[in-house]
């Protein structure tokens, strides 16, 4: 009997080490470059919900407000003067001491111009006093065409920067529910309007992305990702149309190229052996 117990202890002890033993699968080059394109995209989008909600485009951050008050033209204006926000979009500024709080919220499923699907609210704060113009944008199940966010950016915008463009920098720290389980991002970005700046209008603004990550997937493995030669969008395209990001994982590097510039939802990946692949952009998640 006691060797029988004995025996059992060690099988229980040997399943035990068995699975601490086990790892977690990490995602393949493929899958990696996948997800990381898909929080590309969702973070392009809350970027121009956190840059045109600035008052430099019209927002009015005065009083307490609502972007869809009816009556006077002054009330239009609450959305701005960019046009980026559509009716649905409702953007609403409190003031409390000296901390400035504005919330966009999307009701239903808010179709922006660019026609992407957003539902839910971010909130954005910042302190008068503060000379740097930093902000703090909050997000939390924040859905952007069907991928769901959580987290903080914090940046520094700047109306004028070296190049006389409008800019926005900092950190980044949100995780995105993907096809691939939920993805941690963390690192910094720059996002510089490097044309059409000098009108108010989303239209004609052709955005330029630097910056470098960390994710880290649902299985605790980890991929870094650098921005080598900036990504450029170009005004009215929906896509990325060219820069290159390297992509650092288990299994070796493996490159992103968007391109040449011409606006197409096709990028190339190089994988760690050298194989060429094609990459879809611009997919939205169907449940």
């Amino acid at each position: 009997m006691k060797k029988l117990k004995f025996l059992i202890i060690l099988l229980i002890f040997g399943f035990i080490a068995c699975q601490n033993d086990t790892v977690a699968p990490s995602l393949s080059s493929e899958e990696t470059v996948a997800a990381e394109v898909i929080i590309e995209e969702t973070e392009s989008v809350l970027d121009d919900i956190s840059l045109y909600s600035e008052s430099s485009f019209g927002v009015d951050l005065s009083a307490s407000v609502t972007g869809k008050d009816s009556g006077s033209k002054d009330n239009i204006n609450k959305h701005g003067r960019s046009g980026f926000f559509s009716d649905c979009a409702d953007i609403v500024v409190t003031i409390s001491g000296d901390m400035i709080t504005a919330s966009v919220t999307f009701t239903g499923d808010c179709l922006d111009w660019n026609g992407n699907v957003i539902t839910g609210t971010i909130t954005k704060t910042w302190s008068r006093t503060d000379t740097t113009k930093e902000r703090t944008i909050t997000v939390e199940n924040l859905s952007i065409n069907g991928y769901v966010i959580n987290g903080t950016k914090t940046f520094t915008y700047t109306v004028s920067n070296a190049n006389g463009n409008h800019e926005m920098t900092g950190s980044v720290n949100i995780s995105v529910e993907t096809e691939f389980g939920t993805i941690t991002k963390v690192g910094t970005r720059t996002v510089e309007i490097t044309a059409g700046g000098e009108t108010d209008t989303w239209e004609d603004d052709e955005k330029t992305i630097t910056g470098s990550f960390v994710y880290t997937g649902a299985s605790g493995a980890t991929f870094s990702v650098e921005i080598t030669t900036p990504l450029v969008k170009p005004a009215g395209c929906h896509y990325m149309a060219s820069g290159i990001k390297e992509y650092t994982t288990a299994n070796g590097t493996a490159v992103l190229d968007y391109g040449d510039g011409t606006c197409d939802d096709v990028a190339t990946k190089t994988g760690p052996d050298g194989t060429l692949v094609e990459i879809e952009l611009g997919k939205k998640r169907h449940h």
